[in-house]
Order: structure tokens, then sequence, then C-alpha cells
């Protein structure tokens, strides 16, 4: 891209999609990006190592969209692909889609708008609707953070921002540096734990990103996120020992919601013994479900059944 003149035009925006095995779906996301409402983009796909077709269909898709972009990697994870993106754009602005979502038509648009009106704010982020593997809404996730708590108290209970829901400013991606190659998940967790420390964050409201859920992806492997969100909350939080505590009790009582899910009612009740025992957690955010509440109404059988090294261990 030429630099000149570039002052006296739109900021480019780079859309950087990291794709392994995502032949399937490539195809929806990369027209997502060419169909916004906001033209001046630049789209790159990092194929990292895709054993499937995925290089065929990049190959169809850059005789459709000649100023696509790929780069081909040795398989190193999401965020390997990721900083290789980010490595080689040259946008203003930096946006991130996985290889199997989709942009809404005017998602860029608006979210340009807000960072070319907000000079103060660093990152712009939206909503998102959960689609199923053929595009069919089924719900809806809203992404704003609770306004009385400070960005990164309110991240140290848990991720709010959907990656590929957010436009990020090239300058925050200087002085944040790159994503943590070293995490198996919840690097996305991590990434704006760390930049919440150096730049504002602005919520707008609405859906701007289609979120679809299928059997392969990353989010079902539920002990590898467990212990990543672990990992994350005692690499962020070493030296804040309250938001640490926060942390740790928000992924213990993730982990009694799932256990209910899974019908292990005695382990589920553990988990919320050592969330609120052990990590002196006040569940005030009214994130408790009807049937969590229930049982934590009436545990005295479960209790008596769950032994003291159980609890506290």
């Amino acid at each position: 891209m030429p630099s000149s003149g570039r002052e006296n035009m739109l900021p480019l925006v780079s859309v950087i999609i990291p794709a392994f095995n995502s032949a399937r779906y490539l195809q929806d996301a990369v027209r997502s990006v060419f169909d916004q409402s906001y033209s001046d983009v630049e789209c790159i796909v990092i194929d990292d190592g895709s054993t499937d077709n995925t290089e065929e269909v990049l190959n169809e898709l850059s005789i459709v969209y000649p100023t696509l972009r790929a780069a081909y990697k040795t398989n190193g994870g999401l965020s390997s692909a990721r900083n290789m993106g980010l490595q080689m754009c040259s946008g203003s602005y930096i946006s991130f889609l996985d290889a199997d979502d989709v942009l809404l038509p005017g998602k860029l648009e608006r979210q340009v708008t807000v960072l070319n009106s907000h000079p103060d704010v660093g990152i712009v982020y939206g909503d998102y609707l959960v689609v199923t593997e053929d595009l069919r809404a089924f719900a809806a996730f809203t992404a704003e953070m609770p306004r009385r708590l400070d960005p990164i108290d309110a991240l140290s209970y848990r991720n709010w921002i959907a990656t590929q829901a957010s436009l990020i400013r090239r300058t925050v991606i200087d002085k944040v540096g790159m994503f943590d190659e070293r995490l198996a998940a919840a690097e996305d967790w991590d990434y704006w734990i760390r930049c919440a420390r150096v730049a504002q964050m602005f919520y707008l409201a609405g859906a701007v990103v289609l979120y679809r859920q299928h059997g392969t992806q990353m989010h079902r492997e539920y002990p590898r996120m467990r212990q990543a969100c672990i990992q994350v909350a005692k690499k962020s939080f070493c030296d804040d020992k309250r938001r640490l505590r926060t942390a740790m009790a928000a992924i213990e009582w993730n982990h009694a919601k799932y256990l209910w899910k899974q019908h292990n009612r005695r382990a589920a009740l553990i988990a919320i013994m050592n969330c609120a025992v052990r990590h002196h957690f006040g569940l005030h955010m009214g994130c408790i479900p009807g049937q969590l509440e229930a049982m934590c109404k009436s545990p005295l059988r479960l209790f008596k059944e769950a032994s003291s090294a159980d609890l506290f261990r």
C-alpha cells in the first residue's frame, strides 16, 4: 500500500484472518470482509499449516478478490497466526476475524467512525450473535462491561470482548505487543487485560459479528480452556492479590456452572465452596443461574457428603 496521500484518505483497516483447516467456512469470512460498507480495507489470511484444502480455497478466493493477501506457515496456533498477520499488515486500525465467523456489513464503518471521532479511544468493541453452522442466529451476547467497574476490574471477572467484535488502533498494538504464543487458549483474555492497562476502551452497542458454533472449536475443549484461564489469571495479576483472587474465584464459579450442566451436582457444590470460601468471592454481579442459586440455598445433603479436604484443597 502506498503511504503518500493517505493522510487525506480514510484510514486503512487491516482485517487479519487466521485459518487452520477452515476450508469449509473461509469463503463466508472473506466475503464478509469485502462486503463491508467501509471500503478502505486490506484482508490478510494466514494459513496456519492446514491439512485440508484451505490452500485451494484461498487460491480460488484470490481470483475472486485480487487484493486478498495470503501467507502460509507451519502450524503454530492461533496467536502465532495473528502475530504473523500483525507483522504483515499496513492498516492504522486492526480487526481480527476467525475463519469460521462472519462480519456483519456495517461493522467496520461503525467502529471506524468511533475511533475517528474519539482520538482518546484505543479500542472499540461491540456485541455479537451466536449462530449455527449454517449461520442461523439463536442467541445474542451483549459485551458491555459493568459501568461501575474499572475495565481491569471488569476483566478480572471474565473476558467481555470477542476478538472479532473489536477494532484496535495500531498505536495500541505497538504499545502492547503481540499475542502471547505460550498460551494454548484464552490468549484474547490476556490481550485485553494488557490493552486495558494502556488504552481506553469504548463499548458500541449492537451486534457486529456472527459467531459460528460447530463441533471443532477450541472453546469446546473445556479442560484446556480452564487451565489456560488459570495461567492467564496468574500471569496478569501476579502482583495484584485482590484481582487475582477475583479472577481465580470467577474461574471456579464457571467450573461450578460447567459441572452442574454435566449433572455432577456434588462436584459443582465443591466448586462453589472453593469460589466462596477459598477465594472470598462475593457473587454480586447477578450471574447466578436459578438452578445453582436453588442449590446454594439448600446444599445440606451435598455439603455433608463433601469432605473438608475437597472443599479447601
